[in-house]
């Protein structure tokens, strides 16, 4: 594939990402939140905090470390795909398995941009970048 054609691919996807992101930010900064409470007391919220999915270190040469959190019993699974969207590893993550995160070696991958994914039961919550120097 062509230089030119992979630039193309890769500023498709990070313009993608960042209309995204953009969206989500008008949307939290346009929200307020009102209280008829009297008091100052803080307000405890009824729903749960979204997963957030970490890999360490980034940039990598292979041995990475992941780790969500909060824990919850959820069926996790991490998606790793290269720069064109083809998943090139589906790893299924038990949070009560590792304390400190789950080390997973990806040196047999080329060196590259890749997007990792955080699925809960199949639905993707968030997705990142991590980059290889194999």
């Amino acid at each position: 594939m062509k230089t030119s054609t992979r630039l193309v691919l890769l500023l498709t996807l990070v313009l993608a990402q960042a209309s995204t992101m953009a969206a989500g930010v008008s949307l939290a900064v346009g929200h307020k939140h009102q209280s008829s409470r009297i008091d100052n007391a803080p307000v405890r919220l009824t729903e749960q905090a979204a997963p957030v999915l970490s890999i360490y270190p980034n940039p990598s040469r292979g041995l990475v470390t992941v780790a969500v959190t909060p824990k919850t019993a959820d069926n996790y699974k991490l998606r790793l795909s290269n720069i064109i969207g083809r998943e090139v590893r589906l790893i299924a993550l038990r949070p009560d398995l590792e304390a400190d995160g789950l080390q997973i070696n990806l040196s047999d991958l080329p060196a590259g941009v890749y997007f990792y994914s955080l699925l809960v039961n199949d639905k993707v919550v968030s997705t990142k970048r991590l980059v290889l120097q194999n």
